[in-house]
């Protein structure tokens, strides 16, 4: 699986210094998170009492 995550912050210089310093770390950590309960969802079987 491969996420593709594409956004852009407002405030122009001011929301590009946001991404440096901590926006685009912290999305790539959030993602993984994500990823990695999908995962651990869909090899345990869980996915089956959601659904139904």
């Amino acid at each position: 699986m491969t996420d593709i995550f594409e956004y852009e912050s407002p405030w122009g210089i001011l929301g590009k210094l946001a991404d440096f310093i901590f926006l685009e770390n912290y999305l790539r950590s959030f993602l993984a998170q994500r990823n990695k309960v999908i995962k651990e969802f869909a090899e345990s079987g869980e996915w089956k009492n959601i659904l139904k």
